[in-house]
């Protein structure tokens, strides 16, 4: 089905058309409709409508695909083989336009989640039960930021006063904004998930935001911002006081294998719920790897750097491609072809401990060392711990997020903020990505074009777009 391109400004102006429009019988009030105003004049509409904003959440063209495959594709985790369906294949070539779907995608799903939380965090209930409730809109406003920030602008560890990503901290239908600076957005980040830690929402399962959850995100904003104190503080407050724990080595398997949200505080903080009813089928990202579209594999390379004791080797499994080529087969998230779908993670406490291991590493050794082992006890039991220092450490809880948060969108975005250079492997199954096996830094193409339409729509951007498009 051809997809039709809308502007930002034609979403924000048509989120709401069905409960906004004044022409004749449509001015009567169904009797089980409401307008926004009246849905949320209370916690019951409050609840509902944050409940709509997590689900916005599991869109294809946000954690339901497009987040999580392209934070592996377009690094040095995975590639697309040969006999493919067509997707993906800009990305992992480095052939984006400011034209390409995906990316204009991705921008409009954010900007209508964005504008679902603004609705929320501005309804005027103030009573005792509205804060916790605006708290989870407040933490999900920062996450969609925070992935905008990354995918469309340079790092803030590269130049925080390079053009960002427009800021809406209102729902305005008719707005036309400008670019803000990438300190700019990320200021917006750390202001909206400290708000929100003012009135926490209590845990009650994984799929919603609360408190620790909300300050692991803050560390890793933080990390993100090369801001490593701040980073350290948040994390080792998450570890020290928020009850989770780490999945162990025996459990790992059965850990991937559950797909349901978890009410023990074991290892996910936060993920976004996928369940019988409510998954994207057969779009599901899940299903890139494995049980669907099988797009997409492990690059040997990743999977060499695994011990034979590390538990986290058991999530890829050797066979082919659908061409026949030898490959590694992603096996993380086994019930892509079941009715209860996987659950999609977006923080663990095993990320929490990696953050506290980089954080900690400038100021205390012995400290990012302790961490970075607590880790590795639960992954690789036979493997006798880092010893390393200095350059050699930061290497080694570098190489270990790659490891622990394989296939899970990080890897990319970890060598933008680190400017590092992407250097991919030879595998015999994948697709020519001719010029593009290494990806140094900076590369125009490693951040994505402003959409096109955007652009043409808005004067405001319309000179703003990004070098290379």
């Amino acid at each position: 089905m051809k997809k039709i391109n809308i502007p930002l400004i034609i979403v924000l102006a048509t989120s709401f058309l069905v409960v906004s429009c004044k022409k004749t019988f449509i001015e009567r009030t169904p009797f089980d409709s409401l307008t926004p105003d009246q849905a949320l004049k209370d916690d019951q509409g409050l609840s509902s409508a944050v409940n709509g904003a997590y689900a916005n959440l599991r869109a294809v063209a946000l954690y339901g695909r497009d987040f999580p495959i392209i934070g592996d594709l377009m690094a040095d985790n995975t590639y697309v083989e040969k006999k493919n369906s067509g997707r993906y294949l800009i990305q992992y070539n480095y052939t984006m336009a400011s034209s390409d779907g995906i990316a204009l995608e991705m921008w409009q799903a954010a900007y209508r989640g964005i504008m679902e939380a603004n609705r929320i965090i501005d309804a005027t209930v103030d009573d005792a039960g509205a804060g916790p409730i605006k708290a989870e809109a407040y933490a999900i406003r920062a996450l969609l930021y925070f992935k905008l920030i990354n995918l469309y602008a340079k790092p803030y560890t590269d130049n925080p006063d390079a053009l960002g990503v427009p800021l809406i901290v209102h729902y305005d239908p008719f707005v036309l904004p400008a670019r803000n600076s990438v300190k700019e957005v990320y200021t917006q980040i750390v202001s909206d998930l400290t708000t929100a830690l003012q009135t926490p929402p209590t845990f009650v399962n994984s799929s919603r935001f609360s408190k620790y959850s909300i300050e692991g995100l803050l560390a890793k904003v933080y990390l993100y911002m090369g801001d490593l104190q701040n980073a350290q503080s948040m994390a080792v407050d998450v570890i020290k006081n928020s009850g989770f724990t780490l999945v162990t080595a025996g459990s790992y398997d059965a850990y991937w294998a559950n797909p349901g949200y978890r009410s023990d505080k074991v290892e996910t903080m936060f993920e976004i719920d996928a369940d019988a009813i409510n998954n994207n089928g057969f779009d599901d990202y899940a299903g890139m790897y494995d049980n669907g579209y099988d797009d997409i594999y492990a690059s040997s390379q990743l999977y060499d750097l695994y011990s034979s004791s590390d538990v986290r080797k058991s999530v890829m499994e050797a066979g082919t491609t659908k061409s026949g080529s030898a490959a590694f087969i992603v096996t993380k998230f086994p019930n892509a072809g079941n009715a209860d779908r996987d659950n999609i993670k977006v923080l663990r406490l095993s990320e929490v401990y990696l953050i506290a291991a980089e954080a900690s590493l400038p100021t205390n050794v012995t400290d990012a060392q302790n961490f970075l082992n607590t880790l590795m006890l639960q992954r690789d039991p036979s493997f006798p711990g880092y010893a390393s220092t200095g350059s050699a450490l930061q290497n080694d809880i570098v190489n270990e997020r790659r490891k622990e948060l394989a296939f899970e969108g990080d890897r990319f975005f970890d060598l933008n903020r680190l400017k590092l250079a992407i250097v991919r492997g030879s595998n015999p199954g994948a697709i020519p990505a001719t010029g593009f096996m290494t990806i140094p830094y900076p590369t125009d193409k490693r951040i994505n074009p402003i959409p096109q339409v955007e652009i043409l729509a808005n004067p405001n951007i319309a000179g703003q777009q990004n070098p290379g498009y």
